[in-house]
C-alpha cells in the first residue's frame, strides 16, 4: 500500500504524519531534530512512502539527506505551497501537527513535486554563498550608513573617528575575498567552461553552476525564469501596464547576474555591441545590463546542455 508522509520541521523537532491513499492518518509522532531523532523517524516511516518536507532554512537538510540516502522519494517544497493549502482549509488552523498532516495531504494530492537532489557537498557550497550574500549586504549597509553619517556631521563642522569603521569594513572585505576563493575551489566542469567567456570570472561561473546543479531545464525560458529575469506583462483589453521582472528565486543570483552583465559589457566585444544596440532604442542603463544578463543566460543554457551530455 502506498503511503504519504508529511514532516513539519523546526530547529528542535520533527512532526511526522503518515497517511494512506484515502487521507486516513496511519501514524503521527514527534521526534528530535538530531541525528538520533532522524534515525528513529526514518525507521518509523513505511519504506514505500512518498515524503514531503517544507523547506525551512537549513533545518530540513539532515532529514532530507538521510531519507534520500535510505531510498525514500523526498520533496522539499516552498512554504508558499503549504500556505495555499492552509488558506483553503475551513478552520485555517496552524500547529506543528496540523502542518505535518497538511504536508502529508500535499504529498498525496500534488503531482510532479520536485525531488530533493542535493548532497552534503552541494549544500556546503550553497551555505558559503548564503554567508557571502549576507556579508556583501552587511558591507553595503554599513558603508552607506557611515557615508551618510560622515556627510551629516561635516555639514555642522564636526569630525568623526574613521579608523574603527575602516578597520571593520576592511575585515568584511577580507572575509568576502576568502569566501570567494573557497567557492572557486569547488568549480566544476560547467563553471570552468563558462569562465572561458571573456568578462566572466571563475567565481561568477561557479555561483551559477551551483545554482543549477541537479536541476533540469527543458528550454532557455525556464532557465531565465528560474533566475527571476523573465518579464511579467500586465494587459487588459486595450490597456497595457509596465513590464517588470518577475524577480522570483534567489536575489543573490540576480545580483551576481547583474555584476556579470556589467562585466560582459565592459570586457566582451560581442556583448558591448549588444549593449549599444539596446541603449540606442532608448532603454535605461539598468535595462541594458539586464538585457545582457538575459542574453548570456541563453548562451549559458547551451553550455549547460553540452556539458550535461
Amino acid at each position: 500500500m502506498r503511503t504519504y508522509t508529511g514532516i513539519d520541521v523546526s530547529k528542535a523537532s520533527l512532526d511526522v504524519c503518515v497517511k494512506d491513499e484515502f487521507g486516513t492518518t496511519l501514524f503521527s509522532e514527534k521526534f528530535h531534530n538530531t541525528e538520533e531523532g532522524v534515525g528513529l523517524m526514518k525507521d518509523s516511516i513505511p519504506q514505500e512512502s512518498k515524503v514531503v518536507i517544507e523547506s525551512t532554512s537549513s533545518y530540513h537538510w539532515l532529514s532530507c539527506l538521510e531519507l534520500t540516502s535510505a531510498g525514500f522519494e523526498v520533496s522539499a517544497i516552498n512554504p508558499l505551497l503549504t500556505k495555499k493549502y492552509e488558506r483553503s482549509s475551513i478552520r485555517g488552523a496552524k500547529t506543528d501537527s496540523v502542518d505535518a498532516s497538511r504536508l502529508a495531504d500535499i504529498s498525496r494530492l500534488e503531482q510532479g513535486l520536485p525531488l530533493f537532489f542535493d548532497s552534503r557537498e552541494s549544500l556546503t557550497r550553497k551555505r558559503y554563498q548564503t554567508l557571502l550574500a549576507r556579508l556583501m549586504k552587511t558591507k553595503q549597509e554599513i558603508s552607506r550608513s557611515y557615508k551618510s553619517a560622515l556627510e551629516a556631521l561635516e555639514t555642522v563642522g564636526v569630525g568623526i573617528d574613521i579608523v574603527e569603521m575602516e578597520t571593520m569594513i576592511d575585515a568584511i572585505d577580507k572575509a568576502i575575498s576568502s569566501l570567494k576563493k573557497m567557492i572557486e575551489k569547488d568549480a566544476d566542469d560547467l563553471a570552468k567552461e563558462v569562465a572561458k567567456t571573456p568578462g566572466i570570472s571563475l567565481f561568477q561561473a561557479t555561483v551559477l553552476s551551483t545554482a543549477v546543479s541537479g536541476r533540469t531545464f527543458e528550454n532557455r525560458d525556464q532557465l531565465i525564469a528560474f533566475f527571476g529575469l523573465d518579464v511579467r506583462k500586465r494587459e487588459s483589453g486595450n490597456w497595457k501596464g509596465r513590464e517588470h521582472l518577475s524577480k522570483r528565486g534567489n536575489p543573490f543570483y540576480r545580483k551576481i547576474l547583474f555584476q556579470l552583465g556589467w562585466s560582459l559589457w565592459r570586457h566582451n566585444k560581442k556583448y558591448a555591441t549588444y549593449y549599444e544596440s539596446v541603449k540606442a532604442s532608448g532603454k535605461h542603463y539598468f535595462t541594458c545590463i539586464i538585457a545582457i544578463a538575459r542574453k548570456f543566460l541563453r548562451e549559458f543554457f547551451r553550455i549547460y546542455k553540452t556539458v550535461s551530455l
